[in-house]
């Protein structure tokens, strides 16, 4: 899992006869560290019996979901180092108001005073009710049931807004394009193996996945502390 930086030079305007100044180029590459993550679920077989929903289908669709929750820590954990303590960032951003829109817009600000739109932003959905309190026409709400289903709530200042639970309260986190902050490289992607106990008489899944998480440009997120509320 290696990754290569983007090298860093600069142009300059020359006097009449000037020497072309010259720079050397070193590529700095980032090798990332992969982590497995795995869950293992098993349903007896007197529960199928019993259950009036297909509780396979079920153990198997959840085992999928917890999944995904654990990638989230992790990633949401990654964006808090790189917001709050990695060097050469900017100053995490303070409200003891709610989540007010001058304090959303120096969390852009975060992001934009380094040449970077802010693709999205992530937030619990405590922090989202104080949106809701700036009046109906600010936010572009997302509607389809199957896109809120994903944390997707809608469109603001040209970036999406987020919401999850798996959050911290207070904590709003605003993040550039992929190719300006981090990678989620996957070196296994989900696998899921029959893993049934037959002495139990249970069925049983392992699901796995080999990940690795890296916020590679510091500069390409922003944090927000929230205290308070809106209204």
């Amino acid at each position: 899992m290696w990754y290569d930086k983007d090298p860093q030079f600069s142009a300059v305007t020359l006097a009449q006869n000037g020497n072309v100044p010259y720079e050397v180029l070193k590529g700095e590459r980032i090798e990332l560290e992969p982590m497995a993550i795995a869950v293992w679920t098993k349903v007896p077989a007197l529960e199928v019996a019993v259950r009036r929903f297909n509780i396979l289908d079920r153990a198997k669709e959840k085992g999928a979901i917890e999944m995904a929750k654990e990638e989230d820590k992790r990633i949401f954990a990654a964006i808090e180092y790189a917001g709050t303590t990695a060097t050469g960032h900017n100053t995490v951003v303070s409200s003891t108001a709610g989540l007010t829109k001058s304090a959303l817009s120096d969390i852009y600000l975060g992001i934009e005073d380094w040449n970077a739109p802010v693709a999205n932003v992530v937030m619990k959905p405590r922090q989202f009710r104080d949106i809701r309190n700036w009046g109906r026409n600010e936010l572009d709400y997302v509607t389809q049931f199957e896109l809120l289903r994903t944390g997707y709530v809608g469109d603001l200042w040209n970036s999406r807004v987020r919401t999850s639970y798996l959050i911290d309260a207070g904590k709003v986190y605003a993040i550039a394009e992929p190719q300006y902050s981090g990678v989620l490289s996957v070196r296994i992607d989900l696998q899921v193996w029959d893993a049934p106990h037959q002495q139990n008489i249970e069925y049983g899944w392992l699901f796995f996945e080999y990940i690795g998480i890296a916020i590679v440009i510091v500069q390409g997120v922003s944090v927000g502390n929230i205290t308070g509320k809106v209204g």
